[in-house]
């Protein structure tokens, strides 16, 4: 994907956005046959995804770190909210 020649805002095809991902074409087309993903189908064509939307995809369900935790539970522990 060459920065220089795509627009910004410009949708990425299913290749760009399975390279951004790290995945691979096949798997990509997989989970948007699934509904794993978010993507646009213009006229029942060619997949589209917008670039925040990968992005939701990829800082979905994040686990807490052990700090994190403790810190929690400690907070629990003595009163306070977190």
């Amino acid at each position: 994907m060459n920065e220089r020649t795509k627009p910004e805002g410009a949708p990425l095809k299913l290749g760009e956005a399975a390279y951004y991902l790290g995945l691979s074409p096949a798997f990509l087309y997989k989970l948007t046959s699934q509904g794993r993903i978010p993507h646009y189908k213009p006229a029942g064509g060619r997949l589209y995804f917008k670039l925040e939307d990968l992005d939701g995809y990829l800082y979905r369900n994040r686990r807490a770190s052990d700090y994190e935790l403790a810190e929690k539970a400690e907070a629990f522990v003595n009163g306070r909210r977190v």
